[in-house]
């Protein structure tokens, strides 16, 4: 299974607001580019890859949209507008949502009001960490059974790096230009499917 998970420090929880901000300076509309470059393929998506979102902008808790290739049907459309109207309707389901609860919206897709911190903390699979600054994805040697964990066009906050850090996380770079969220998920499915 490939694991991606994107922290979304600036989209917001709220489903109205999310709409509203598609086109504005929360860019949420990158988050509907990562899930095209996180699940499809030609002719089809990817049964391999497990996609969460964590949206951090809210009045309440963080919700962490998880998106599962292995059982995930078919959507309304694959277009950047249909997917943050997809996402709205998330958002609308894990509306209310007390802190630890969880809401199966469609299947392969659940909604949870949990902690970007929480999320990694209890997964199973080791942390791989975005960074210009480590070692160049080719030369690491097992790439199996690791979360991607990157972030929308804030930087990662120190003090959550830290916390990956003691955590185990490593560091991992695709190379010396800085490029975007859903670039940087194709890059790892490229390396990931050259393995193969």
């Amino acid at each position: 299974m490939r694991e991606f998970v994107i922290l979304a420090r600036k989209a917001p929880v709220d489903p109205e607001r999310f709409l509203g901000s598609f086109g504005e300076n929360s860019r949420v509309e990158y988050l509907a580019q990562a899930m095209q470059h996180a699940l499809l393929i030609a002719k089809g998506h990817r049964a391999d890859t497990r996609l969460t979102l964590v949206l951090e902008n809210s009045a309440d808790f963080s919700r962490a949209i998880i998106i599962d290739g292995a059982s995930l049907g078919s959507l309304k459309g694959w277009t950047e507008r249909a997917l943050v109207e997809f996402l709205v309707d998330v958002l609308r389901r894990g509306k209310g949502l007390a802190k630890g609860e969880e809401a199966t919206f469609i299947d392969g897709v659940t909604v949870s009001a949990t902690s970007f911190e929480h999320l990694i903390r209890n997964h199973a699979y080791a942390l791989l960490v975005l960074d210009p600054k480590g070692p160049d994805i080719r030369t690491e040697v097992e790439l199996d059974d690791k979360l991607f964990v990157m972030t929308d066009h804030i930087p990662m906050p120190r003090n959550t790096l830290k916390y990956m850090r003691r955590l185990g996380a490593s560091s991992v770079s695709l190379g010396p230009v800085m490029l975007h969220t859903a670039q940087c998920i194709s890059v790892i499915h490229n390396e990931l499917d050259r393995r193969a």
